[in-house]
């Protein structure tokens, strides 16, 4: 094996181990001699790769974003149908979210803590809104949808997806505390029920 697949390797090891610490611990939990033992390396060739845990959760950050929002990007078309793009952001955000859990509590946790980060993640989140709110309208008036703010669908989607990960100690006390395996079913299932509920209450 040469030294460039070496490398490669040896980094999608700490991507592992850091998303499971992370998902684990959380992003001010984690430790970096944790993420090294869970990879199986030295904490010092986890520095080589990555210097700080937060270089490290970056990294994991900002790939999941780029991988739902590039696709639900390509969903977004002049003559597009806005069932078919709820279908491709539910699929795919849900599917970034159950891979990385603890993206919306760090999210929340960093803007509250520090209001000046909300221009960095609105630069990493790049939706193309102005696109977004085009079709929008031209569904709205082909009659396709009912007359709906696209600020208002667009933060219904948000909240519908993102809840269960934020509030998840909460419902599994509430509603799986005798059976806490129910909770992983429940966010399975959460993606059908999403679109489904979204799309008719979208009916003309």
């Amino acid at each position: 094996m040469d030294k460039q697949n070496t490398k490669h390797n040896t980094e999608q090891q700490i991507l592992e181990a850091a998303r499971t610490v992370f998902i684990r611990k959380g992003l001010e939990g984690a430790r970096m001699q944790e993420i090294a033992n869970e990879a199986g390396i030295n904490k010092a060739l986890l520095h080589y790769y990555f210097r700080s845990k937060e270089k490290l959760f970056n990294h994991i950050f900002e790939n999941a974003l780029s991988s739902v929002f590039d696709v639900i990007n390509e969903s977004i078309l002049e003559d597009g149908d806005v069932f078919v793009f709820i279908e491709t952001f539910v699929d795919n955000y849900l599917t970034t979210l159950q891979s990385n859990p603890f993206i919306p509590n760090f999210i929340f946790n960093e803007i509250n803590s520090h209001p000046e980060k909300t221009g960095q993640f609105t630069e990493k989140i790049k939706l193309n809104v102005p696109g977004y709110k085009h079709m929008m309208e031209k569904n709205i008036a082909q009659k396709k949808i009912c007359n709906i703010a696209p600020e208002h669908l667009l933060i219904d989607m948000l909240g519908m997806c993102v809840f269960p990960y934020i509030g998840r100690p909460l419902l599994e006390k509430v509603f799986f505390d005798e059976h806490p395996a129910g909770i992983e079913n429940f966010l399975y299932e959460r993606k059908q029920h999403i679109i489904s509920f979204l799309k008719k209450s979208l009916q003309p």
